[in-house]
C-alpha cells in the first residue's frame, strides 16, 4: 500500500472525504505512522487521541 493509498484508508476511518488525504501528505506525523507499519484503523485511533482528528 502506498503512503497515499494508507492516507486515504485512513480518511476513510476518520470519516473524512478521501480528497482530504492530499491535505495530509506533507505532515510528517502522518509520514511517521505510516512508516511505523501501523495499519489504518489504529492511525485513526492514534490520530483522535493525539488531537488531529
Amino acid at each position: 500500500m502506498t503512503f497515499f493509498e494508507w492516507l486515504a484508508a485512513v480518511c476513510r476511518e476518520l470519516g473524512w472525504g478521501v480528497m482530504r488525504a492530499h491535505d495530509l501528505l506533507d505532515d510528517p506525523r502522518w509520514s511517521d505512522m505510516y512508516e511505523s507499519g501501523l495499519p489504518p484503523p489504529q492511525a485513526a485511533e492514534k490520530a483522535r487521541r493525539d488531537g488531529l482528528a
